[in-house]
């Protein structure tokens, strides 16, 4: 399954229980729809195939691991068409980033219609 922007154009895929970048490299572990770095701190949310700032309660950074080996490129994707603006702030380049203050922190809690 590949992982989109917000605005369409793929930026990396999942394999297992982990994201990794268009380049096979492993940026981040997936807990259900919660999105870590390896480091163990808190990124944000796999929503509709994208990782995004959604507010949810309870999130807690993770025992840090040893990144997995890197993976074979799925070769490119198809940029989709935009998405319905959800309202949520795509945050899938914190993945590629290092430390950061967890989204969790700094967001307001706010309630959604999905």
């Amino acid at each position: 399954m590949y992982v989109y922007q917000t605005d369409g154009y793929p930026v990396g895929f999942r394999f297992s229980d982990f994201i990794h970048a268009m380049d096979g490299r492993p940026l981040g572990r997936l807990f259900g729809t919660h999105v870590y770095r390896l480091d163990g701190s808190y990124v944000g949310e796999l929503f509709k195939e994208m990782v995004v700032a959604k507010p949810t309660v309870n999130v807690r950074p993770i025992a840090p691991i040893d990144p997995p080996a890197s993976v074979p490129s799925p070769g490119p994707s198809y940029r989709r068409r935009a998405i319905v603006d959800y309202g949520y702030r795509d945050v899938f380049h914190l993945l590629c980033e290092g430390d950061q203050t967890p989204l969790y922190l700094d967001e307001p809690m706010a309630i959604a219609a999905e």
